[in-house]
């Protein structure tokens, strides 16, 4: 009689982890995001206020788009049903 592997118990306990990785504590958690935040380097004056412009005028081209968009299909859906 062969054995069937899909009728074996499961095993007790928690699943094994990769060798080579270590349990994440929460103080070792807070150490690794401080010392990322170290590394982020942050923009100057002139570059916030330049990536700032460069936003506002994106946003400012999209809202005119779906405006126009907007307007257009309203007033093509009232030139039909309306």
């Amino acid at each position: 009689m062969a054995t069937d592997t899909r009728d074996a118990a499961p095993r007790a306990g928690r699943p094994s982890r990769p060798a080579g990785r270590r349990r994440t504590t929460p103080l070792r958690f807070y150490r690794e995001v401080v010392a990322e935040l170290r590394k982020v380097v942050y923009p100057g004056r002139s570059e916030l206020v330049t990536y700032v412009i460069v936003v506002l005028v994106f946003c400012s081209i999209t809202v005119a788009f779906v405006a126009s968009l907007d307007f257009g299909l309203t007033k093509a859906v009232l030139a039909i049903f309306g």
